[in-house]
């Protein structure tokens, strides 16, 4: 993998989280969603995956460490999300039902859910920038420095 490649995965990472994060927000305004549109466990969304597979690759550069301790942030917030809006269980078919039952959410779960959405918002951020730090810190690697890392 060479530095645009890397460069350019670090952008995609970027890109799908944005995307789990607006899945989040249209679930609280009732939105029905697919479980796997907006997965509580840091290892199932998209950026995760990445993170725990490919991106481990870069696990040796400054600032990858603490992308996964901002991640886990924004999913234990995003659990609690979950448990304002649909209660605690987890259980597959309780998933199911709650996600086509999204829209009969009450107000006052959804105002909550919708306040530490704002948290989540914030933690989001905080990951975006870090991974574009990383981007920098790769960026200013000469090929042979980052075929090092990544060996």
């Amino acid at each position: 993998m060479d530095k645009n490649e890397v460069i350019a995965t670090l952008r995609n990472a970027v890109r799908t989280h944005k995307q789990w994060v607006g899945n989040a927000h249209a679930l609280i305004e009732g939105v029905p969603l697919d479980k796997e549109k907006v997965p509580l466990n840091a290892t199932e969304c998209e950026f995760g995956r990445w993170y725990y597979s490919d991106g481990q690759k870069l696990k040796k550069i400054s600032g990858f460490k603490e992308i996964e301790i901002s991640h886990n942030n924004l999913h234990k917030t995003y659990t609690e999300i979950f448990a304002i809006l649909f209660g605690e269980s987890r259980e597959p078919s309780f998933f199911q039902k709650m996600f086509g039952l999204s829209r009969n959410v009450a107000a006052a779960n959804r105002d909550e859910a919708m306040e530490k959405y704002h948290v989540l918002e914030k933690q989001s951020e905080t990951i975006i920038k870090q991974i574009e730090q990383l981007e920098k810190v790769i960026a200013a690697m000469g090929e042979t420095q980052l075929t090092m890392y990544l060996a």
